[in-house]
């Protein structure tokens, strides 16, 4: 995926998931969304997943906080795969 497509609120989904039907995107207020997802690729539920801080060349920092502490995650565009279903 592209950092355009990202911005574009394209749905990707993370060889590293523990969900085959799990997709996430970029909202309109820059924060990271989590869809879930039939087996035909239809959205049932979308919600808030965390943050994002930083949009660059490569790669998006996201954050967000559980029990006063801070998370953080780095996710590359090139591990970013496009959900073309939906």
């Amino acid at each position: 995926m592209t950092k355009q497509q990202f911005l574009d609120g394209k749905s990707f989904s993370l060889p590293y998931t523990y969900s085959n039907n799990t997709t996430y995107k970029c909202d309109e207020d820059k924060c990271l969304i989590r869809e879930y997802r039939t087996k035909e690729g239809q959205i049932l539920i979308s919600d808030y997943l965390m943050n994002i801080d930083k949009i660059g060349n490569k790669m998006i920092t996201c954050f967000t906080y559980i029990l006063d502490t801070k998370i953080t995650k780095k996710i590359r565009y090139e591990d970013m795969v496009e959900v073309t279903s939906a």
